[in-house]
């Protein structure tokens, strides 16, 4: 799981829900109220039941919840719940939904995707990724890419390198290090982790975690940013460098855990 994904599902699940039975919020979701459907489909996904995903399913196709400008809000939350679900069954629906019009469907699209780790939707991930002519989620798309270790993306990818967001180009470069291991890249992440916008330091962090850079940990362990945070992105280092394999664990053990005995 990404640092962009860490931080969406924790918003996510920072308020306590309204509790409601399984059949109460597929009621609310199939309901006429717009804000009680919204609300059903984020809690299903809260609750991550999964028989909560034929009828978010349902709800990624709504046409009746627009914003003003367009947007399909019922269907971005539809598609947050079914990644936090986890189920397969979602992949064609979620995949689908990466034709909407509505850029920010398209943005939690991807992510769902990731969270489910299936192969089948690598090639709509890098053929939306390689469609530069309309503006994309390319952060998620990147990101989910790198999740679902598509090194086939590598060359699309690596272009944006130099995108004009700081935030593509940490997405890129954490992605890219997993696949190539180019120290190089590193220096990406720790320009980014030293940037004078908080948020974009903080970013950083967690992407850095995601490269699984091992040598990285004291960079984390002394970034500029809330020592939870430090703490949380050294754990999430640690997982992910055991997770790839690439760096024998007694190396990996001495180069995190120091530092978090540090912290803590």
């Amino acid at each position: 799981m990404n640092g962009s994904t860490t931080a969406r599902m924790a918003s996510n699940t920072a308020v306590l829900p309204q509790q409601l039975t399984w059949e109460q919020a597929v009621a609310q979701l199939q309901g006429a109220d717009l804000q009680d459907r919204y609300y059903a489909a984020w809690y299903l996904g809260t609750v991550r039941d999964p028989r909560g995903v034929d009828p978010l399913l349902l709800a990624l196709q709504d046409e009746l919840d627009r914003t003003a400008l367009g947007g399909y809000p019922l269907r971005r939350n539809a598609a947050k719940a079914l990644g936090q679900i986890g189920d397969a069954r979602a992949v064609p629906g979620l995949v689908e939904a990466l034709a909407c019009a509505d850029l920010h469907v398209r943005e939690e699209a991807a992510y769902a995707l990731a969270q489910l780790q299936d192969p089948r939707a690598v090639d709509p991930l890098l053929a939306l990724l390689q469609a530069p002519e309309v503006e994309q989620p390319w952060e998620a798309l990147i990101e989910a890419l790198g999740q679902l270790n598509a090194r086939q993306a590598e060359e699309a990818i690596r272009p944006f390198l130099n995108h004009s967001s700081e935030r593509v180009r940490s997405a890129a470069a954490w992605v890219l290090y997993r696949f190539t291991q180019s120290e190089e890249l590193t220096q990406i992440l720790a320009v980014l982790l030293a940037h004078s916008n908080s948020s974009l330091r903080q970013a950083a962090l967690f992407d850095l975690a995601e490269s699984g850079w091992v040598a990285g940990a004291p960079l984390l362990a002394t970034a500029d940013v809330a020592l939870n945070l430090r703490i949380n992105a050294l754990k999430r280092l640690f997982d992910v460098a055991i997770q790839l394999g690439q760096v024998p664990l007694p190396r990996v053990a001495e180069s995190i855990i120091p530092q978090l005995d540090h912290l803590l």
